[in-house]
C-alpha cells in the first residue's frame, strides 16, 4: 500500500462536477425552477460541495436572463477558489452569465436592501468621502442607522456599497469603512460614490484594466528605501493570486545612501522581468523595495501551480549573490499591505 502520493484536489473536482451537472440539464433546472426555494435545493449543496463557506445568488444580468454569482463573500481564503469555480464556467449567452462577486445594480432607483430584519432604502443614503493615496475612506450615513445593532451597521453598509460598486470595487478601492449616525458634510448619494470611484480607478488603470505602477520613499532600519508597486495592490484584483513568494536579492553597486545606483537599478528590472517571463501568467511582480544593499521583489502567484519553482529556477543565475525565495499563503496579500499608496 503507498504511504505517499499525490493530494486529492477535492475542490477541483467539485467545481468540475458541478459545471458537468450544468451543462447536462441543470442549468435548464434552474433557469425553470418555479421559487427560491427550488433554486436553493438546486443549487445549495452543489456550492456547498465545492465549499461550504462559499455563497451564492442569483441575479438579473447585463447582458443574460440570469447571472449566477457564487462569491468567497469578503473571506480571502475563499475567492481563489470562486475564481477557480468562475474559471471551469461556460461561455455566457443570452440565458445564463457567471461572476465570482457581487455585481453592481444596473440602477439603484427603488433599491432597498434588508439587515436585522429592517429594510433601508438606497435612494437616502449619504456617504462621506476622504482620498487616501489610491483608497477612499468612506462613511455611510441612513437616517435609520441608530434603528440597526451597533454589530450589524457595517453590514449595512458593506451591503449598500455592494449594491452601488460591486463587491470587487468595493474591496479594491474602499479603504476605511465606518457608519455614522449624522450627515456627512458635504456628502452625496451612491450615486455619486459610482462616479467618485470610477475616476479614481480610471487615474491608476489603463483602457484594458491594467494596473499603474507608482514609486514610493522614506526610511527603514536599514536606512533609506525606495519602492514600488503596483496599483490597485489588492487580493481582489486578481484573487486566483494566494500564493505570497518573496525574492531577497542583494545587489553591489549603491550610492552613498545605500540604494541602488543605475546600473544595479538596471540589473534589477531585469531580473523582475525575467520572474515575469518564468511565471507564464500564473504570478504577477507586484511590488518591490530595496534598502541597505538588498531589494525584496513581492510576487503573488496561484499556490495551486508550480510558480514558486518557476521563481526559484529564475533567480537560480543571479550574479551578486546568494539568493533567497520565501514563499507562504497569503490570499489577503497582507504582505505587502505596507505598501499600499
Amino acid at each position: 500500500m503507498a504511504l505517499f502520493g499525490r493530494r486529492r484536489d477535492t475542490t477541483g473536482e467539485a467545481i468540475a462536477d458541478f459545471w458537468a451537472w450544468w451543462s447536462d440539464g441543470g442549468s435548464g433546472q434552474v433557469a425553470m425552477a418555479d421559487s427560491g426555494p427550488d433554486q436553493v435545493r438546486l443549487l445549495g449543496p452543489r456550492v456547498e460541495l465545492i465549499d461550504p463557506n462559499l455563497s451564492w445568488e442569483l441575479a438579473p444580468g447585463s447582458e443574460s436572463a440570469h447571472l449566477l454569482v457564487v462569491t468567497a463573500d469578503g473571506d480571502p481564503d475563499l475567492r481563489a477558489t470562486a475564481r477557480r469555480w468562475l474559471a471551469g464556467a461556460p461561455p455566457s449567452d443570452f440565458v445564463w452569465s457567471y461572476a465570482d462577486s457581487r455585481q453592481p445594480a444596473a440602477s439603484l432607483d427603488g433599491r432597498r436592501i434588508g439587515v436585522d430584519g429592517h429594510e433601508f432604502d438606497l435612494g437616502s443614503v449619504q456617504v462621506g468621502v476622504r482620498r487616501t493615496g489610491s483608497r477612499l475612506d468612506v462613511t455611510v450615513y441612513h437616517p435609520q442607522m441608530a434603528q440597526v445593532p451597533a454589530d450589524k451597521r457595517i453590514t449595512l453598509c458593506f451591503h449598500a456599497l455592494d449594491v452601488a460598486l460591486g463587491e470587487e470595487m468595493t474591496e479594491t478601492w474602499i479603504g476605511e469603512l465606518a457608519p455614522v449616525e449624522a450627515p456627512p458634510l458635504d456628502g452625496f448619494g451612491l450615486t455619486g460614490l459610482r462616479a467618485v470611484v470610477r475616476d479614481l480607478r480610471g487615474e491608476f488603470t489603463d483602457e484594458n484594466g491594467e494596473p499603474q505602477w507608482i514609486s514610493l520613499q522614506g526610511n527603514g532600519p536599514r536606512g533609506a528605501v525606495i519602492a514600488g508597486a503596483q496599483v490597485p495592490l489588492a487580493a481582489a484584483w486578481a484573487p486566483q493570486f494566494d500564493q505570497h513568494i518573496v525574492i531577497t536579492a542583494p545587489y553591489r553597486d549603491r550610492d552613498d545612501a545605500g540604494l541602488p545606483d543605475p546600473a544595479a537599478a538596471e540589473e534589477l528590472e531585469r531580473l523582475r522581468s525575467h520572474v515575469t517571463d518564468r511565471l507564464e501568467g500564473q504570478g504577477r511582480v507586484v511590488a518591490y523595495e530595496c534598502s541597505g544593499g538588498t531589494c525584496q521583489v513581492h510576487v503573488y502567484a496561484e499556490g495551486s501551480t508550480p510558480a514558486a519553482d518557476q521563481v526559484k529556477a529564475a533567480v537560480a543565475g543571479w550574479a551578486n549573490g546568494a539568493v533567497r525565495v520565501a514563499v507562504e499563503s497569503d490570499p489577503g496579500w497582507a504582505g505587502v499591505a505596507h505598501l499600499r499608496g
